[in-house]
């Protein structure tokens, strides 16, 4: 199967190893004892791999059932383990070819991926250009492997509730029991109880009052007091709106979280939770190619600390990503980290990163909104 072997069965979120000195995995407690998962992961250590603290096989056993193992998330599962990672400071990632490409002949490019795996699932929304009417669209797509991403159906939100969902982002937010999907022109919402029926999304709403007219690549994460809306203006800086947990999706006003020139605080910015630690992780994304830059902060109020930030050492870019066969784009554009669950807390594993993004042929020497954009996954190579 593309990108390696699964050996995580039923826990949310499947990962994959392809090598031991390439990949660390989760193995399923139930399957295999603590010890021989320590030996297993022994090649995953600093730099963000994954650390063994318990090998007592005896403590496994006394904490983790065959039933809780199954029922778990991937985050559950690597607590009941004993593994603790650290997010590192320098990254070097290895990505597949193009794994999801346009369906309609209508359609010249995919692109803006959101992804959430529920429900034995991963959930994918994306942009679409649509030559036939020149403008831009949305598409849902769902599959239970990414070996089968590139044959999942294509559904377009044109006519659907939602309308043209342009640059969406999707989440469960718990305290509503409901879905929703952020998306612009203009910051909006849509709102479903059932992700993987694109005819009952609500129409979209309005998600942001006294906003930025230039605003765009819109994002929500919350805490356990508020929810922030980071978004970008393509003119050097990041804003963020913030609204307390019980009056979202209800936003007014903004501030300027950081300002760089505009080629290196572009738009797409990223905000996820590192599990585990009090630790928040943001990317944005530069270009000349596109990269992404990345700082961390304790709180979503700031300040962020710069991590992997400079087109020489990014978070992921050129400078950085190796590819499994040919090299079939320079830029690591907008897409999504695989999350390690699909509430509005936005949380990944630094034991397993992935990231799910658009890239494009460099050769091709056409208009922005006919650029071939296409989906590809670039998977964290451990030290």
């Amino acid at each position: 199967m593309l990108l390696g072997e699964r050996v995580l069965v039923n826990i949310k979120n499947p990962f994959y190893k392809k090598s031991l000195s390439g990949y660390c995995s989760v193995i399923k407690p139930s399957t295999f004892s603590l010890v021989l998962a320590a030996s297993f992961l022994s090649g995953c250590g600093d730099g963000g791999g994954a650390n063994v603290v318990n090998s007592s096989s005896s403590s496994v056993a006394s904490t983790v059932s065959s039933n809780a193992a199954s029922d778990s998330s991937a985050n559950a599962a690597s607590e009941a383990m004993g593994l603790s990672c650290d997010l590192a400071s320098d990254f070097s990632w290895v990505s597949s070819g193009p794994l999801i490409l346009p369906q309609s002949a209508d359609h010249v490019s995919i692109k803006d991926p959101t992804i959430v795996f529920y429900d034995n699932k991963y959930h994918v929304f994306a942009t679409v250009f649509d030559i036939s009417r020149k403008g831009w669209g949305s598409v849902y797509l769902n599959f239970n492997d990414f070996s089968n991403a590139g044959s999942a159906t294509q559904i377009s939100l044109e006519d659907k509730p939602t309308g043209n969902a342009v640059a969406p982002q999707v989440f469960f937010f718990r305290p509503h029991n409901k879905w929703y999907l952020i998306y612009q022109w203009g910051a909006k919402y849509s709102t479903n109880t059932d992700i993987s029926n694109p005819d009952t999304w609500t129409t979209p709403q309005p998600l942001l009052a006294n906003g930025l007219n230039i605003g765009l690549d819109y994002w929500v994460i919350c805490d356990e007091a508020n929810c922030h809306l980071f978004f970008s203006g393509d003119d050097g800086n990041l804003y963020r709106s913030k609204t307390p947990i019980d009056n979202f999706p209800n936003f007014s006003g903004y501030e300027i979280v950081m300002s760089d020139e505009v080629g290196k605080l572009f738009e797409a910015s990223n905000v996820y939770k590192v599990e585990g630690k009090d630790l928040y992780l943001l990317l944005v994304e530069a270009y000349g190619p596109r990269y992404f830059r990345s700082w961390t902060a304790t709180s979503l109020d700031g300040p962020w600390t710069p991590l992997a930030d400079s087109q020489s050492a990014p978070f992921a870019g050129e400078a950085n990503v190796s590819f499994e066969g040919e090299k079939w784009t320079r830029d690591i554009s907008h897409g999504e980290m695989i999350r390690s669950g699909y509430d509005e807390t936005l949380t990944i594993n630094p034991c397993n990163m992935q990231f799910l993004y658009q890239g494009v042929d460099p050769n091709s020497n056409v208009t922005y909104t006919d650029l071939p954009y296409r989906l590809g996954l670039i998977k964290q190579k451990k030290k």
